[in-house]
């Protein structure tokens, strides 16, 4: 009798120890967080906040290079393909001084959309859908200064891409709100134009910093409807971002915080178009990602609104991207 207690008890330790192990992806609290898990939303993020450690965990470092600034044209090519030609003393500091010598450039060509999420780099100008040909950074550094270009200079750029599209035009980042990043149209096309040659874009601009290459996505006549996460309540707009990745379109939008409603919500986007919602958090010391493949417009409620609900799991940094990488 006693040995068959025995052996009940040795099984049921087991199990136990075994749903243990299974639920160990569930978000586990810190061992120094006293409380509950944070469920708050607010609408000022903190820098300091999970959110934005998150982001920085996941960029891509740009390509490092370096040319000769001086009354010669300057040309610099990237192992991505990417070619810059800097025209003659291009280059002055922060208060507007005339830089000479070396200068160090960073370079980094963005076509991939899991890149795009990696970046935080989404593919929309003030809420309209984008489709890009390709996002570029380029910055400009001397003595660990980062420089200007010069009244009256420009850069030209070169990159291939199949197919290229000549509807493409100029957009320009706007940093100024680090969880709603945003694209311009270029206003100044005296000094900034882009054209497609056979299988490249050539641009040429007097903008350093992110450009893309884009187009509207044309909705005319297209029925439209919203796109909403359901998270747990210890995924806040302070710790997590989310995306909806379209399949067939080189477009990523990001998924801006509803702070009344707690959730991650789009803009109007197409229906019909097969997309997947992502979301990536920062929980403590661990990563999680939740992700669902959708048709958009399916099972729209009332306000037009397709809620999907996410699960995320622990999931390593080095797991994200490669999962972001298949997009």
């Amino acid at each position: 009798m006693n040995k068959k207690i025995a052996t009940i008890l040795l099984i049921g330790g087991a199990l136990f120890l075994n749903a243990c192990q299974k639920s160990s992806d569930i978000f586990v609290p810190d061992p120094g967080q006293l409380n509950a898990p944070d469920t708050t939303w607010s609408n000022t993020i903190a820098t300091s906040a999970p959110v934005f450690s998150l982001q920085t965990n996941l960029k891509i470092e740009p390509l490092k290079d370096s040319f000769e600034v001086n009354n010669t044209i300057a040309t610099i090519l990237t192992a991505s393909g990417v070619q810059v030609t800097f025209s003659p003393n291009c280059c002055v500091s922060s208060t507007g001084q005339t830089v000479t010598g070396k200068v160090y450039a960073e370079v980094l060509l963005i076509k991939k959309k899991g890149d795009m999420v990696l970046m935080n780099k989404p593919t929309t100008s003030n809420g309209s859908m984008l489709v890009s040909g390709g996002e570029i950074f380029i910055r400009l550094m001397k003595d660990g200064k980062e420089l200007q270009l010069a009244p009256n200079a420009k850069i030209k750029i070169t990159y291939t891409d199949v197919p290229v599209n000549p509807n493409m035009k100029l957009f320009f980042g706007d940093e100024s709100n680090p969880l709603q990043f945003s694209w311009l149209p270029n206003t100044d096309t005296a000094n900034n134009s882009v054209t497609a040659g056979q299988q490249l874009y050539e641009i040429y601009t007097n903008h350093l910093r992110w450009i893309n290459v884009d187009y509207f996505y044309d909705t005319t006549g297209i029925a439209r409807s919203t796109v909403s996460t359901q998270l747990p309540s210890n995924y806040t707009n302070a710790n997590t971002s989310a995306f909806l990745v379209f399949k067939d379109l080189r477009s990523v939008l990001a998924m801006h915080g509803d702070v009344p409603e707690k959730r991650f919500i789009t803009g109007k986007v197409p229906n019909g178009k097969i997309a997947t919602v992502v979301a990536i958090s920062k929980q403590g010391n661990d990563y999680f990602m939740g992700k669902e493949l959708i048709t958009t417009g399916v099972n729209v409620n009332t306000a037009n609104n397709q809620k999907v609900i996410l699960s995320p799991v622990k999931t390593s940094l080095a797991e994200i991207k490669l999962f972001l990488a298949t997009l």
